[in-house]
């Protein structure tokens, strides 16, 4: 496994003529995003990850301070599951000239509504960056993990907006046994918080069985008052949408599709989960 920390270096290392499967993270890697690298592997591909905590798309400061940083442990398990390449950027190499302008995109709706909404700038943020990533390391697909919904979606309208030759696949939330989607995050939590955190996934899988026999609204008013009993949790959002519009659902029809889509604080420490139901 090579280990690329700069432009030129990660340009020198990608002599290969195999296609190219890419991985972009921000460290403090679980086996949600090794599952990522595996699929990647196991469809023959010469396999890029990244590592960069990206300071643009934290909209707030001390969010960005706390995020787990452990490169050693990170960099020994791309390697354990065949990773080809790691790029390991400075922001200084990232965003080195004023040409980073160019990668600042207009994502619409999908950007301001829920996630966009509690977290304003941070899909400008993460389309900047991920749009520069993909010009660095030119791969014919990219892998991202289902958890992060929302943002998937965002980079799906970044290479259709860009018409970039790469195609985007969403791999499905790896998830601890008890429920709890699998992120960085979990490692912050307390005992009492990381007990009650599996409350996210109740709160999707009650509305998945419900969603055919109770109305949204009293599935919506069901899932505040499983959190309203939480000591440890504080409900920030939970919705039941159209995935292609991400606007809220009103009822069920079969002919749609749909998503439920939450996130919930434990104390500082801000969860997201969502889930398919139909």
């Amino acid at each position: 496994m090579k280990i690329a920390k700069n432009r030129q270096e990660l340009s020198n290392c990608l002599n290969s003529e195999a296609p190219i499967g890419f991985v972009p993270t921000m460290g403090a890697l679980h086996d949600g995003h090794l599952s990522l690298v595996q699929e990647s592997k196991s469809r023959g591909l010469f396999t890029v990850a990244s590592i960069f905590v990206n300071p643009t798309q934290f909209n707030d400061p001390k969010d960005f301070e706390k995020y787990p940083i452990d490169t050693d442990a990170d960099l020994k398990k791309l390697e354990s599951v065949g990773c080809d390449i790691v790029f390991l950027p400075d922001p200084e190499d990232i965003y080195s000239t004023d040409e980073e302008k160019q990668y600042v995109h207009d994502f619409g709706d999908v950007e301001t509504r829920f996630e966009g909404a509690f977290r304003p700038g941070h899909f400008k943020g993460v389309g900047q960056v991920v749009h520069i990533l993909f010009d660095l390391v030119k791969p014919n697909v990219a892998f991202f993990g289902q958890k992060d919904f929302q943002q998937l979606q965002v980079i799906k309208q970044l290479v259709g907006q860009e018409n970039l030759p790469i195609e985007i696949v969403g791999m499905p939330t790896v998830r601890e046994d008890d429920g709890l989607a699998m992120s960085s995050r979990n490692r912050r939590l307390n005992k009492g918080q990381r007990s009650e955190a599996t409350l996210l996934h109740k709160a999707l899988t009650y509305s998945k069985t419900s969603l055919k026999r109770q109305s949204f609204n009293h599935i919506r008013q069901e899932v505040q008052s499983m959190f309203a009993d939480s000591a440890e949790l504080e409900l920030e959002y939970f919705d039941i949408i159209y995935p292609d519009q991400f606007i809220p659902a009103d009822r069920f029809h079969e002919a749609k599709t749909y998503h439920a889509i939450i996130s919930a604080y434990a104390g500082e420490i801000r969860l997201i989960d969502n889930m398919q139901l139909a």
